[in-house]
């Protein structure tokens, strides 16, 4: 049985300037920062030698996000679209979603919505969340979800 999502990890070109994105810009809080060259995470990745920096970032609510840069061996840079087969993205709740827009611009950061966009679900889960599509600096895809806040009862 699968307990749910332990961590996310996402590889990365320039580990100092995503944590500067994810932490400095998204404001979420870097929690453990190694380098590694152990044998059985060669082994666990399925090959012979690793050399790589890893970034524990908190996701909120017990999870991580894991930010891996390798050294060795070293990975070329993927440009995935959001409609690329074996693309993915990381959605995460922001409390205003302008607001966190705003301290993004200037960022190596971009935009991939124009504008954020609110769902309309009548009944449903999704029933004015706002959401906007963007990319981290190595092109990650980050959407960020302001749900709407509860009614006073």
């Amino acid at each position: 049985m699968i307990g749910g999502i332990d961590h996310v990890g996402l590889t990365v070109a320039d580990l100092d300037r995503t944590i500067e994105f994810w932490c400095g810009r998204l404001g979420l809080r870097l929690l453990h920062r190694a380098t590694e060259t152990d044998p059985d995470i060669a082994s666990l990745i399925g090959q012979d030698s690793v050399e790589l920096e890893i970034a524990d970032i908190d996701a909120g609510d017990g999870r991580i996000i894991e930010l891996i840069k390798y050294t060795r061996p070293a990975g070329q840079p993927i440009q995935a679209r959001s409609c690329d087969p074996g693309s993915t993205h990381v959605a995460l709740r922001v409390d205003d979603l302008d607001a966190t827009l705003e301290r993004l611009e200037g960022s190596q950061g971009r935009r991939i919505s124009p504008r954020p966009v609110v769902l309309h679900d009548p009944g449903g889960a999704w029933d004015g969340v706002a959401c906007c599509y963007i990319t981290d600096p190595d092109g990650i895809i980050v959407e960020l979800v302001q749900r709407p806040k509860a009614e006073p009862q």
